[in-house]
Order: structure tokens, then sequence, then C-alpha cells
């Protein structure tokens, strides 16, 4: 006995044949073309991680934002002191320099090393790399220290260090 299969289903089945086939050789040839080990955040220890997280937030700026939303996504990554300081001393200084100078900018930030540890409050060196510098910018690729606290389980940003503290704590290295 034999089956009889009507031109169309034969190529309806031929496609879904070569459609597997192709799906088969796409994965199997994918680890050529892609790197075996991709860098993520969870590569770097938590502390790392918490520092480029508040720093991302603290340079990812646009001045067509509300005023409060920059605040309010720096803070999320900070401590409650760390969150004052932001609310307090940086907020109307960085939201005055996005609006006059129109700013929308995003940022890479790369951990360096690790400065101090001092138990549950570490500083980390971080690269920044703002992808759309802005004019009366120092320079768009710059170093900056960041204080982080471990609170509970979760390490937070305290503050960013200020020239003068970041003078004071390179001299006091060994």
């Amino acid at each position: 006995m034999q089956i009889a299969i009507s031109p169309k289903v034969r190529k309806i089945i031929l496609i879904i044949l070569a459609t597997a086939l192709l799906a088969i050789g796409i994965l199997a040839l994918r680890p050529l073309f892609i790197s075996q080990k991709e860098t993520s955040e969870t590569d770097s220890p938590a502390d790392a991680q918490a520092a480029v997280s508040a720093v991302t937030a603290f340079y990812t700026l646009n001045y067509t934002e509300g005023n409060d939303l920059w605040t309010a996504r720096v803070c999320a990554y900070g401590t409650e002191a760390g969150c004052r300081a932001i609310q307090n001393y940086f907020a109307p200084i960085v939201q005055a320099m996005v609006l006059d100078n129109q700013v929308q900018s995003g940022c890479i930030v790369t951990p360096i090393r690790l400065i101090a540890d001092k138990g549950a409050i570490h500083i980390w060196q971080v690269s920044v790399s703002i992808d759309n510098p802005w004019s009366g910018l120092d320079a768009p690729v710059q170093d900056v220290y960041i204080e982080v606290e471990k609170v509970g389980n979760l390490w937070l940003m305290n503050r960013i260090l200020f020239e003068q503290e970041v003078d004071q704590l390179i001299n006091q290295e060994p």
C-alpha cells in the first residue's frame, strides 16, 4: 500500500524540515560568533556593582525630565544620608547645570579598584565615560571616587567624594 502525499503537503513538510535544519545549524555555529564568557555586572563584587549603579544614575542626565526624577533615580541607590546629600547639595547644582546646558547624556561606568575597605564602608574608584558631553565639562572620561556602605544585605551609595577628599585619600595611600 502506497501513501499519496499531495504536492502542497510535500512542500509544507520540506519547508518545516528546512527550517528545522537551519535552526539547528544556527545553534551549532552560534558559539563561533559569540564570546563564551560575556562580561556582566555579576562578575564584579556587590560593592563595586553598587558603586557603578549609583554613579550611572548620577551621570544619566536629561533636561526634559522633571526636577525630581533625577533625584529619585540617584536616591534609589543611596543610603538615607546619601539621599539627603543628593537632595540638599547636588540636586540644585546638577539641575541648574542640566537646564542651562540642555544636557541629555548617559554614561558607561567601569569599576577600577577598591581604594579603602573600612568594614561596612568601601570607597571605589570608577571610570565614567559620558556619551554626550556638554560644554563646560572638564573631560568626557573621568575618574570618580564613591563611598558605598553595606546596609543590611545591600551595598548603597553614601556619597561621591569631593576633589579635596580624593586628594587626601590618594596622598594617604601607601
